[in-house]
């Protein structure tokens, strides 16, 4: 008997699956480089770079809002378009909104991607790092969807991705700011999608995809301690990347999360408090930061709402994905790419 059981509820699932494949593509758009423009944030180093490249190799024109100028060898990029833009900043957003429609075209693929990371207990946070990880890590894609969804809309065709993070369903010691941006990214995605009418149904023609992934191996998460490479081991950019490709490609709505755990870990917030300790302990989730260590040493700010704070103490900032300008421990090149508007999660 339970045999029999465990097959229906096999076959259940297989179908359910199945269903949403077929439902996927067949229910509005999915994506297609002959007709779809896509946009970037922080597009010019680790994980935003990794599917600039992918998405330009399908036959894509891109789009990258980034604080810096495109690496040497992304320079000749056939179909890459850079333009320098603080998203963190909505004039700046607007203002490149209007710039990319005029020069380049009507974007229907939005990937929201930015972000920064600062490892501090709450009270070591200066005002200034938790106001400018909130705006660059969330309020940056509140601006992004207002400034591109509108023409998505009149044209019937558009699709929004919105990088967050694992640690947004559950968030160590010591990460405050950042799981509490990507939490708010994961609200703001079911909120939007919802918003945009009855996913199944897809009556606005957008479809919008949430991504969830656990520690990549990038720059931002320099020295954090990695609780188990077996069970939550380090992703590579490229394999994210080509999971995100492959999804719009395929026309998915809903959640990616990845690894394994990544599914595993929205239920913890149900289960009793006992139970989280116990595995937050043998996991070593809340030690995982204690070592978080930044090559860069000073962060001072090149944008307006922190134009009177010259340099910002920031041993544990990390900013791959920031709008200010560093001085890094580093060499120069590194220096560069550590201040990519690139988001890790």
């Amino acid at each position: 008997m339970f045999v029999i059981l465990s097959l229906i509820i096999d076959l259940i699932y297989w179908l359910n699956k199945q269903f949403r494949y077929i439902s996927d593509l067949i229910i509005g758009n999915v994506f297609d480089p002959r007709f779809d423009i896509v946009l970037v944030t922080g597009g010019v180093t680790g994980l935003g770079r990794e599917l600039v490249l992918q998405i330009i190799s399908k036959g894509a024109q891109v789009v990258v809002l980034d604080i810096l100028e495109p690496l040497e060898e992304d320079l000749n990029t056939v179909g890459l378009t850079h333009y320098k833009c603080d998203v963190s900043d909505p004039q700046d957003v607007l203002r490149t909104q209007k710039l990319v429609r005029k020069e380049i075209g009507v974007v229907t693929v939005l990937i929201n991607n930015a972000g920064i990371a600062t490892g501090k207990p709450v009270l070591d946070l200066s005002f200034q790092e938790i106001e400018k990880t909130i705006q660059i890590n969330l309020l940056s894609s509140f601006y992004t969807i207002k400034a591109f969804l509108p023409d998505m809309m009149l044209r019937g065709r558009g699709y929004i991705v919105t990088i967050a993070s694992v640690l947004g369903y559950m968030s160590p010691a010591r990460l405050s700011a950042y799981g509490a941006s990507k939490s708010g990214l994961i609200a703001l995605h079911e909120s939007l999608t919802y918003e945009l009418g009855s996913p199944s149904l897809n009556p606005q023609g957008i479809k919008t995809l949430l991504v969830c992934p656990g520690q990549l191996k990038t720059g931002m998460f320099q020295g954090v301690a990695t609780p188990s490479t077996i069970f939550a081991p380090e992703l590579d950019p490229a394999f994210v990347a080509s999971s995100v490709v492959n999804a719009i490609e395929l026309g998915r709505r809903g959640e990616i999360k990845l690894p394994l755990y990544g599914k595993v870990i929205p239920m913890f917030r149900a289960l009793p408090w006992p139970i989280v300790e116990v595995t937050r302990r043998i996991t070593g989730i809340d030690q995982s930061m204690i070592d978080f260590k930044s090559k860069i040493s000073k962060v001072a700010s090149s944008v307006s709402s922190l134009r009177n704070i010259s340099l910002l103490g920031s041993k544990n900032v990390s900013t791959e994905v920031t709008p200010t300008f560093a001085v890094a421990e580093s060499t120069p090149q590194e220096n560069k790419a550590a201040l990519s508007q690139t988001e890790i999660s």
